[in-house]
């Protein structure tokens, strides 16, 4: 497959995708329109190119007719009349998400391949500010060999791999890596079990597992950030039934929550903070009330300490 197709099968496969949510895909299309498709489908471009162009001349207000022209004409390698109908698109999709990010997209992909490398940096900054659907694919898409020389390539690509891994690139996300880890858990100077600590879903997930040393209790805790209440939020569920559902922040040090815990024999308001003590140590304290958060009894206080790897022997 050349080096054009395989920058433009992505592209036809978000759209494949995205027609369902699109204005357009929304109305019954005509006959005309559905023997399009079909071409469209089967990537018979030379075919869907001139089928599509009709479509144009009889619906001129039919975005998706004129983006899958655009994209007919570009898999033909004919970019100066697939720049004018993804332009065409643009004009009727702009403002409709995604549908306006990938038609910038489409048409930055077209600047380059016509070697004009200010208009294909502009279309695609305009296209990520449009919140672009899969940015992180802009790395392997050959459509854009022709810019990776140029210093502007790799700022547009740090954009676009900030936005595919908005967890790990947003500090507030990041307020709780302390306490990932594998740890030994101990209270009062005695193991009280173990938890192994990891990130999920790109970062977004601070998911415990925890495993008591005594009775065969266990149990996970799924941890994240909520950009729009700017709290976060920790679910627990062991296998003895308890559930625990806390809201926080993190604050002078320490992870904050504030919450309740469920269990069959009724509910308890409780309160848990996270103490880092440093790389290898990490506090947990927990505290429970019965007046409504006016005192506090503690009921929890262990210390998490760092698992390390043994060091092999040294050669004798």
């Amino acid at each position: 497959m050349k080096n054009h197709q395989r920058g433009s099968v992505w592209l036809v496969v978000l759209l494949l995708l995205l027609t369902l949510t699109s204005v357009h895909a929304q109305q019954t299309p005509t006959p005309a329109m559905q023997a399009a498709d079909v071409l469209f489908q089967a990537q018979k471009w030379a075919e869907a190119a001139p089928a599509y162009e009709a479509m144009t001349k009889t619906e001129p207000a039919n975005a998706r007719a004129w983006y899958r022209l655009g994209l007919s004409l570009f898999s033909l390698n004919k970019y100066e009349p697939a720049r004018a109908a993804y332009q065409q698109a643009l004009k009727l999709n702009e403002t409709v998400r995604p549908q306006g990010a990938l038609t910038m997209y489409a048409l930055a992909a077209t600047y380059a391949r016509l070697n004009r490398k200010d208009d294909a940096f502009a279309w695609l900054q305009k296209s990520l500010a449009a919140k672009l659907p899969q940015p992180g694919r802009l790395d392997g898409d050959a459509n854009f060999t022709s810019l990776h020389g140029d210093p502007r390539y790799q700022v547009v690509l740090a954009t676009a791999l900030k936005l595919a891994h908005v967890c790990l690139s947003t500090p507030e996300y990041r307020q709780f890596d302390y306490w990932v880890g594998e740890w030994n858990v101990l209270a009062q100077g005695q193991q009280v079990g173990t938890s192994k600590v990891e990130l999920l879903e790109d970062g977004c997930i601070v998911a415990e597992n925890w495993t008591s040393g005594q009775g065969g209790q266990t149990g996970k805790s799924f941890n994240f950030y909520n950009p729009v209440a700017h709290k976060w939020h920790q679910s627990y569920m062991g296998n003895d039934a308890g559930n625990w559902m806390m809201d926080g922040e993190f604050k002078d040090g320490a992870m904050r929550l504030v919450g309740h815990i469920y269990t069959p024999g009724g509910a308890a308001t409780t309160r848990m903070t996270f103490f880092n003590l440093g790389p290898d140590k990490v506090r947990q304290l927990g505290e429970n009330s019965t007046d409504g958060g006016q005192t506090w009894t503690i009921t929890w206080d262990a210390i998490y300490v760092r698992k390390h790897e043994a060091k092999p022997a040294a050669a004798q």
